[in-house]
């Protein structure tokens, strides 16, 4: 009877493991995704010209592939991919919020939104390695793209009605709220993890 009671307790515990992160994976698609497509509109809703629109999004790479390395080098220490999720959703978040809060800052605000973006896709490959079954990892993918590529896929619409119907300042406040959800989601997949 105890065997049957771990291996329900376990089965709940992997399955709300994989919701909390399927959520996860699939908001920071949807914020990716409306970003890339609507970031020099919302710019130049800020008041920022095109040509410093442009050079302000270039930002995003070169910041997305130095939070790579750097996550490199620090991974060589063997941390749980957890914290990898955590800073990423948090940069993201960080990011989102500073461009909606502050014209001073934009450039700060991309750069964090850029290298919260490049680690994600470190931490969306590791990280369901080490919560589940490794054999399983190829179905597993495939289960958690689902809902990160329908919602990829329409968020660029969405985005263009939110911008419609109230502006760059609806869309980054739809944006950030979804982001600071995420890095709540990510505290309770942390807590999940540990216990």
């Amino acid at each position: 009877m105890r065997g049957k009671s771990k291996e329900a307790s376990a089965t709940g515990g992997a399955r709300a493991r994989f919701i909390l992160l399927a959520s996860i994976l699939t908001l920071a698609a949807m914020i990716a995704s409306t970003l890339s497509v609507h970031l020099l509109t919302l710019l130049q809703l800020r008041g920022v010209g095109l040509a410093a629109a442009v050079g302000l999004g270039a930002l995003v790479g070169p910041s997305q592939v130095g939070a790579r390395v750097a996550e490199l080098l620090i991974g060589r220490n063997r941390h749980h991919p957890i914290w990898t999720m955590l800073a990423s959703v948090s940069l993201l978040a960080a990011g989102i919020w500073l461009l909606l809060a502050s014209h001073a800052f934009i450039a700060l605000a991309l750069i964090l939104y850029g290298a919260g973006n490049g680690i994600h896709t470190i931490a969306r490959g590791a990280l369901p390695l080490v919560l589940f079954d490794p054999q399983q990892y190829a179905v597993l993918m495939g289960k958690l793209a689902t809902p990160s590529l329908i919602i990829q896929a329409a968020a660029p619409s969405i985005g263009a009605l939110l911008l419609g119907i109230g502006g760059g300042y609806l869309v980054l406040t739809t944006l950030a709220l979804a982001a600071t959800v995420n890095v709540a989601l990510c505290a309770c997949l942390v807590v999940a993890v540990r216990s």
